[in-house]
């Protein structure tokens, strides 16, 4: 099966000592320039996106978070005030 055509460009700027750098590591990896760069680019968006995303808790704070949603504390008044304000603007329940 064929790979699909890369049509995506992305283009930076660098300090001068950057491209042999770069050029030099993926020579040791035996990859392309353009090889390295996307993947190098492409594991470390991930990563950031991931610590954004991924909520990392204890086993305390599991437990903690797992019972409070099964049995939520009653809504104090500004809470009770926030959910009419939605329903109004927003969304009504």
């Amino acid at each position: 099966m064929a790979k699909p055509l890369k049509k995506e460009r992305i283009e930076a700027r660098v300090e001068p000592d950057v491209p042999k750098l770069i050029i030099a590591a993926a020579e040791l990896e035996g990859r392309s320039v353009s090889e390295f760069l996307v993947e190098s680019a492409r594991e470390r968006a991930e990563h950031a996106l991931h610590r954004q995303t991924v909520i990392r808790l204890t086993a305390e704070s599991q437990t903690r978070f797992a019972a409070l949603m099964l049995d939520p504390p009653p809504l104090n008044d500004a809470m009770k005030e926030a959910l009419a304000e939605h329903d109004q603007f927003i969304e009504p329940r």
